[in-house]
């Protein structure tokens, strides 16, 4: 038996080096994964990472660990990453990711401060873009769609709003000792110790903050979204791939996500036939009835007088009644939208961590794991991720078994 963290594949045995991802959630978590899955990497999501033991995923090429850390304070904030770090042996890995939301909600300054200090490295490259989902940097400022951040609905969420200031300004409280620069990349000098914070539009910009990742592994914290891991998956071989879903029964989409494109997306479920089932704040009143196989959409609603729960309880009783509906009807596969749901799904189903299979799309990634002693594909998806068609193209992937190729 290894002990914590032990690696029992050397590194110089390696065609790719050993990543560690440290995400502030589950969806994060899981989609900046999912790239490395899809190559053939072995990769692992440590989803509740109190309850799990790295001895578990010792032989993984990728370990992604969601310190569940996006709507604390920044105090607890950094303690949680620094806990994760050191329960899973992060001197044991050598490329060092710090995941972040690609519209900058969370403890984006604060965690990537706690990951420079105790891993003891020299530099972060910062870049949040990812391009396929309309997110780039320009002038050290977040664009979605276009649009400026601060007048996106994302900097009016209500658990994490967005960065307020411009990435430089944000960084700069990081302290006098150290060094913030933005700008394109192959304007800085990367020898230097600091944060450098990069501009991107296209993929090929940070296929290259990738490339320089790679280069100076020992001594660089990449932080990023998934579009940055996706750009880091890129760089490694392409291996066998492992099982892709081919789902026959029924699927359950559970929607906690608030946002209006989460909202579009149900529509466009229940237009195509799904069986809508609404939970005023988590909460159903009586058990629905349900045709044998039908897909079921249950989603998170307010009470009549617009009243909305607490959202970790609504998550928790959302989970509770995902379960039940999985039962009947031969469902095979859950897609959570939101990460407190799907976290609260694994928690109540009793799975800690998740072997993650690759992705159905860029940015959805797709796991495998027991609910009881059935085996059930799990989905997840951040709610502002996608169109109007995202969760009804996720269905007909699963229905076809036909994930992406990267």
């Amino acid at each position: 038996m290894p002990s914590k963290g032990e690696a029992l594949v050397s590194e110089s045995d390696r065609d790719f080096p050993r990543t560690l991802i440290l995400a502030d959630d589950l969806t994060g978590a899981m989609d900046a994964a999912g790239p490395f899955a899809e190559r053939g990497l072995s990769t692992w999501v440590a989803a509740l990472p109190s309850d799990f033991d790295p001895a578990r995923a010792a032989r993984a090429d990728v370990l992604s660990v969601n310190t569940e850390s996006r709507h604390v304070d920044g105090d607890e904030a950094m303690r949680r990453v620094v806990s994760a770090y050191r329960h899973v042996g992060g001197e044991q890995f050598s490329v060092l990711v710090k995941k972040v939301d690609s519209t900058l909600r969370g403890n984006v300054v604060t965690e990537t401060a706690a990951v420079l200090a105790v891993s003891n490295r020299e530099r972060a490259l910062v870049c949040p873009a990812f391009p396929a989902q309309g997110r780039v940097v320009i002038d050290g400022r977040v664009r979605v769609h276009g649009e400026p951040l601060e007048l996106t609905v994302y900097a009016r969420d209500s658990l994490s709003p967005s960065l307020a200031q411009p990435l430089p300004e944000a960084f700069s409280h990081i302290g006098p000792t150290t060094p913030v620069a933005a700008g394109a990349l192959e304007d800085f000098n990367l020898s230097r110790p600091g944060i450098v914070l990069v501009d991107a539009i296209a993929e090929a910009d940070l296929l290259r903050v990738a490339e320089v990742g790679l280069r100076q592994q020992s001594s660089v914290v990449l932080v990023g979204s998934a579009g940055l891991t996706t750009a880091l998956a890129r760089c490694a071989p392409l291996r066998s791939g492992q099982e892709a879903p081919s789902v026959l029964g029924r699927i359950v989409y559970v929607v906690g996500s608030r946002t209006p494109a989460a909202r579009e997306q149900v529509a466009a479920l229940v237009s195509d036939g799904a069986r809508l089932v609404e939970a005023v704040n988590g909460r159903l009143r009586k058990e629905p009835v349900l045709s044998p196989g039908a897909d079921v959409v249950l989603v998170a609603v307010p009470d009549k007088q617009g009243r909305e729960g607490d959202p970790e309880e609504v998550a928790v009783m959302l989970a509770r009644h995902a379960i039940r509906l999985v039962g009947p009807g031969n469902a095979q596969a859950i897609v959570a939208t939101g990460g407190d749901t799907a976290l609260s799904f694994l928690r109540a189903s009793g799975n800690a961590v998740l072997c993650v299979g690759g992705e159905l799309l860029p940015g959805i990634a797709y796991a495998r794991f027991m609910l009881g002693t059935r085996p059930v594909w799990l989905v997840t998806k951040a709610g502002g991720f996608g169109d109007a068609g995202a969760l009804c193209e996720i269905g007909r992937r699963l229905r076809l078994g036909a994930p992406a190729v990267i």
